[in-house]
């Protein structure tokens, strides 16, 4: 492990060897960090690495989100459909069809590019990556993972387009009963039965009180 600085906050971060020279977002401000070694002399940061992404679970304990510990998308799969929770609810939903991300109100859905009034400032967001394959000339839920995002500021890169949300991933999420609960919901409302009725370990997963696991599925 090497220990990098976060250029933006200042936040001490620990990276694996093998990431030298690639860059990733600081799990704390969401910022480009390069993976490098930290220079002896740079001034003390305001945090230590084992302050970053620590996220209250739901008995209490802690999870520790550490930097180079996910394979988080660069851009959003075009067959997928992604959606993004707060504590309780899906408050945003894509698929590539044109529309970009669309935001929840309490009108209905609208676009995040032509309302970003609508776009929480901060917040504990996960963004829910449902994957999808093709069986013949059908779409197929075939899996999920939950990755967790930046706290702060995280959901402003939706007014800017589709693929600009991958840059607030800040390593690997979870989901508690109520956002699961959401998701499940979310499928059956928004979703033909048919595209989501066979994929048995999401289902699942989603029914489950695992509180830990980040996905399930291919």
């Amino acid at each position: 492990m090497i220990r990098v600085i976060c250029p933006n906050c200042r936040v001490k971060l620990n990276a694996k060897d093998e990431l030298v020279g690639q860059t990733r977002n600081c799990p704390r401000c969401g910022g480009v960090v390069v993976i490098a070694p930290a220079a002896e002399d740079e001034g003390p940061p305001a945090t230590t690495a084992a302050d970053v992404g620590a996220e209250a679970g739901p008995t209490g304990g802690t999870q520790q989100a550490a930097m180079g510990h996910v394979d988080a998308p660069r851009r959003l799969g075009r067959l997928n459909r992604y959606l993004i929770c707060d504590s309780l609810r899906v408050i945003a939903a894509w698929e590539n069809n044109g529309q970009g991300w669309r935001l929840r109100t309490d009108h209905g859905y609208v676009s995040a590019v032509r309302n970003p009034e609508e776009i929480p400032n901060q917040g504990d967001f996960k963004l829910v990556e449902l994957r999808m394959v093709m069986l013949g000339d059908d779409l197929r839920l075939r899996g999920i993972q939950v990755y967790q995002l930046t706290r702060h500021w995280a959901l402003l890169p939706l007014k800017r387009g589709d693929d600009f949300i991958c840059k607030s991933i800040a390593g690997p999420g979870s989901l508690v009963r109520a956002q699961k609960d959401a998701i499940r919901q979310q499928l059956q409302e928004n979703f033909m039965r048919t595209l989501w009725g066979d994929a048995t370990e999401v289902l699942d997963y989603l029914a489950n009180d695992d509180y830990h696991s980040h996905g399930a599925g291919q």
